[in-house]
């Protein structure tokens, strides 16, 4: 058994690639330390460098003060390695070749949002907090609040709930069908979509699939683009992997989309794999959710598809407002903004619509976080939510799926516990799920986790709720599964000293992971 997993990883891509990734990492820095104590030109000139790049770090007003702190302290613990692996994976210029492309394409999107001014002023009308919201995140992404009835949205708890209904969903569909998804397995859950899909593009329906190249890198067949293609469904892989060093691979497409008929849409943190259904044990039972979205606002999903799509199609692009399918609701009791985020366009989207969220809060705040990995800004926002009064609450996992991620989340309890938030650890197994919910009234649903890697690094997406049905279900959906849960204090009580130091270690270079 041993012997066979270790074949199967010598074999698979992901080892070949990376070992290839190594080679040339290690060859690159081999030769500037063998040119650094063999010419004492090339010595100057990186020790320069190194001063230079600290210099640069500290000036910089754009850069995370926590990143810039963890860069400075890899460029002076090795001052010349540490140079080169800023200047290869932490400047912005490092992969400005896809910042050139998501930009362009994101430009050349630019104005193909119906006009929602009317539903800004109303909204202002309600509540001038949550309409401050909404102009900053039309600002940072072009993308509108939409008046909404209140029964638009439907959240599920699970991915056992979501999954039936999913496939009713797709069934009927009878223009096109897009799905963009970080990870995707054959299995039951992908296994039964891909025979709907397959059906579906037979009679005529536009099928297309996107997928995360790392994502799916050890949990699908090389070239599997291939398969769907030969089943008549048009397929395009998100950045793919290269064996050779580029730094844009480190931007993955962590988005989780459906839309059907344009009329249909589907986000949240469930990807298309039988763990997410719970067909597949890996880390206990997997929490996660989702939100199905009815009605004019779908166009906001699809144009957030078609964006990453045209990026890597560029010869035959596909028309946003072709897409458009104006659809005013019966009663305009509700607002939802499906919004995205990308690591180029100088906005932190994401993090600044949760402290917006957190500062808004004047009863209570409950988030679900796999992870919580998370700067000063964004931490510091928590603590005084809750010094003045706001009940906070957050929900990461008891089991880990990654060690060292969860040994950095841990971290960060001590000072929440001591300011009064109540942090705590899903039991049963692995909490996925991605959502904030506040004063009942206002709620995220997305693919966003509070960490460095979603805030800035990944591609992702999700939607602000305001006056939805769904956030009483998001609501009781926390407070059910808080029943679940061991106190964060429980959880980290009698942890070894050498542990609590390497814990304060690794949240100090989380920024860099």
């Amino acid at each position: 058994m041993f012997l066979r997993k270790l074949l199967r990883l010598l074999y698979s891509r992901i080892f070949i690639i990376g070992l290839l990734l190594i080679v040339q990492l290690t060859f690159i820095l081999a030769t500037i330390i063998i040119l650094n104590d063999s010419y004492w030109l090339v010595s100057i000139s990186t020790t320069l460098a190194s001063i230079g790049i600290v210099l640069l770090l500290i000036n910089n007003a754009e850069q995370n003060p926590s990143t810039k702190l963890a860069w400075i302290l890899v460029v002076l613990l090795l001052p010349i390695v540490g140079a080169a692996l800023y200047l290869m994976f932490g400047s912005h210029y490092a992969s400005y070749k896809l910042r050139g492309q998501v930009l362009k394409v994101i430009a050349e999107s630019a104005g193909v949002m119906p006009d929602k001014q009317q539903v800004i002023d109303s909204l202002e009308a309600f509540d001038p907090a949550m309409a401050s919201q909404c102009k900053y995140l039309l600002h940072a992404t072009g993308m509108p609040p939409f008046a909404v009835d209140a029964e638009s949205t439907k959240y599920y708890t699970s991915g056992e709930d979501l999954f039936p209904n999913l496939l009713e969903e797709l069934k009927k569909a009878q223009k096109y069908i897009f799905i963009e998804s970080f990870i995707i397995q054959e299995g039951v859950f992908w296994n039964s979509i891909l025979e709907i899909l397959t059906a579906k593009a037979t009679c005529g329906v536009d099928v297309r699939v996107m997928f995360d190249d790392l994502g799916c890198i050890n949990t699908l067949p090389y070239n599997y683009q291939q398969k769907l293609k030969s089943l008549g469904i048009k397929c395009t892989v998100f950045n793919p992997i290269k064996a050779h060093l580029d730094v844009g691979l480190n931007n993955r497409d962590h988005r989780k989309i459906m839309i059907i008929d344009g009329q249909v849409g589907v986000i949240g943190g469930i990807n298309l794999a039988d763990e997410y259904i719970n067909k597949k044990m890996r880390f206990g039972y997997w929490k996660d959710s989702a939100l199905i979205i009815r009605g004019e606002s779908v166009y906001a999903l699809c144009v957030m598809f078609l964006q990453n799509w045209n990026l890597y199609n560029p010869q035959n692009q596909l028309d946003y407002q072709s897409y458009y399918q104006p659809n005013p609701p019966e009663k305009p009791e509700a607002f939802i903004q499906p919004f995205h985020d990308n690591p180029f366009d100088g906005e932190h989207v994401g993090e600044s619509a949760f402290i917006n969220m957190i500062n808004g809060a004047n009863k209570y705040i409950y988030i679900n976080t796999p992870y919580f990995i998370v700067d000063n800004e964004m931490l510091q926002t928590l603590l005084l939510a809750a010094k003045r009064g706001v009940d906070v609450r957050i929900c990461t996992p008891h089991v880990p799926d990654k060690w060292y991620v969860h040994m950095m989340t841990q971290a960060y309890y001590h000072p929440m516990l001591k300011a009064g938030i109540k942090v705590m650890e899903f039991k049963p197994g692995f909490n996925h799920t991605k959502s904030l919910v506040s004063d009942d009234k206002v709620a995220f649903v997305g693919t966003i986790n509070c960490d460095y890697r979603s805030f800035y690094h990944h591609f992702e997406c999700g939607a602000l709720l305001y006056n939805t049905a769904s956030i009483a279900d998001i609501k009781a959906d926390f407070l059910y599964t808080e029943k679940r849960c061991i106190n964060g204090e429980q959880a980290t009580i009698n942890t070894p000293l050498p542990m609590r130091f390497l814990r304060t270690l690794l949240r100090l270079f989380a920024p860099l992971f």
